[in-house]
């Protein structure tokens, strides 16, 4: 099986293929609280695909990202956002980090006997970790300078849009003014939010520096013993915002040389003929 990490390195995101398999778990912690470590220790303890947000990321599905982009909204049509949810994430065995825990109340509607597991940090470590990935700290001009800048490449061009949209739906759920996260409070809001959604007893919360055995005893799996996975997301977040801009980069080069071709061509023409 693929990891979700060799996703990220290699930019190339596998499809599941038993699609008979369903959500068993909803990771709903929001990102910069070790989703990423989370989903790779999931992923073995399910024995199956993880789906990450980031996934959309480095999709080169421009099909899908329109759609996260879409059901985002907070005032998309329930019909549409539930089908979506369905269809995408067919065949995988949990989905997890801030786009999937938006859709938590949906989430727990479409899979009845899933469990939900929020990853938790320190709030101050979280605020510092979360602030210092550059696309969580952006003002609504700068989302619109992101959108022309990334509307060359087919799945990122929908990014800009889907982070507004999302900065408008999470509020709705926490009944706060809209707007991105500006305090570590964000994230109690958050965990106060799950309390309410979600019943009692299919409401855990993990923190992933306590490795595998509260996981193991949350999904009632035998304890393993082998190391638990330790991803640096800070590490991984810069090499993919590497790999995003030299995307970018290239797109932006193919169009505008193209250009500069067209318009050499076009006054080559004009003097010979």
């Amino acid at each position: 099986m693929v990891s979700m990490v060799d996703s990220f390195k290699t930019g190339e995101v596998p499809k599941p293929t038993d699609l008979t398999r369903k959500i068993e778990v909803i990771g709903a912690g929001l990102g910069r609280t070790g989703t990423m470590s989370f989903s790779a220790a999931l992923e073995k303890l399910l024995n199956g695909p993880v789906y990450h947000s980031g996934n959309m990321l480095i999709s080169d599905e421009e099909s899908t990202a329109k759609t996260w982009s879409q059901i985002l909204d907070p005032v998309a049509e329930s019909q549409i956002v539930y089908s979506s949810l369905r269809s995408m994430l067919a065949g995988y065995v949990a989905v997890t980090d801030t786009w999937g825990a938006a859709f938590t109340p949906e989430l727990l509607d479409l899979y009845p006997d899933t469990i939900v597991i929020c990853t938790v940090r320190e709030p101050e470590a979280w605020w510092k970790s979360w602030i210092g990935l550059p696309i969580n700290a952006v003002s609504g001009w700068q989302l619109k300078v992101l959108k022309f800048v990334l509307w060359p490449v087919p799945a990122l061009r929908y990014s800009p849009a889907a982070q507004e949209r999302l900065w408008r739906r999470f509020p709705k759920h926490y009944g706060i003014p809209p707007g991105l996260p500006n305090s570590k409070d964000y994230l109690q809001h958050h965990i106060d939010w799950l309390k309410r959604i979600v019943p009692l007893e299919r409401l855990h919360f993990f923190d992933v520096k306590d490795g595998w055995e509260p996981l193991c005893k949350i999904l009632d799996v035998p304890i393993r013993d082998d190391p638990f996975p330790r991803i640096n997301e800070n590490a991984a977040m810069k090499e993919l915002n590497k790999m995003m801009m030299e995307m970018v980069y290239a797109r932006w080069g193919m169009i505008l040389g193209g250009t500069a071709v067209a318009v050499v061509s076009a006054v080559i023409t004009r003097r010979l003929f």
